[in-house]
This record gives C-alpha cells, structure tokens and sequence, in this order.
C-alpha cells in the first residue's frame, strides 16, 4: 500500500506548489460568492460564446460583460475561463 502513495517531494519546489495549489483548489471555491449577475455570466461563460455574443445576450456592453469575467476568475482563482467553468462546476455554481 506504501507504494501506491503519491510523493509529492519527488518534484521541485515551484512545481510542488502547483500540484498541493490544484489538489486543494476546491477548498477555495466552496466559500466563493457570486452575485446574481455574476452567476448570470457564468452560465453564459459555461456555453462558449464568444464575448460579444454573451454581452448581447445580457444586454450589457462588452466593457460590462468582461469585468463580470474578471471579477469571476478572480473570485474562482482561476487563470482563465475554462478553469473557472471547471471550478464553478466541480463546486456545483453551475449545472
């Protein structure tokens, strides 16, 4: 059974940090709080549209509709949009 053990000391530092960082994200989402517009967006977000699109079919401008985008990823730790729709959805923001 000790040899099915993960060591994670096994790789460098930076990526060391990475790995315990991508293991434990969830811990972080469980207490992120969207707001209704927000929550809005990322349904969209979930869909792939592109931006213009997504802002059309909120009826905001596209200024608009990318700092809801911003303020998501920030909110989620994520790098990019297709991290937090994996996020939002591993933690059941989204279905």
């Amino acid at each position: 059974m000790a040899n099915a053990t993960i060591r994670l000391n096994i790789f460098p530092q930076s990526i060391q940090a990475e790995i315990n960082e991508t293991l434990h994200w969830h811990s972080q989402t469980d207490r992120v709080e969207l707001t209704d517009r927000e929550q809005e967006v990322l349904q969209i977000m979930s869909l792939g549209w592109n931006d213009q699109k997504a802002a059309n079919t909120l009826n905001i401008s596209l200024n608009t509709y990318r700092a809801h985008r911003r303020n998501i990823l920030n909110k989620l730790n994520a790098k990019n949009q297709v991290e937090a729709i994996v996020r939002a959805f591993r933690s059941n923001l989204i279905h």
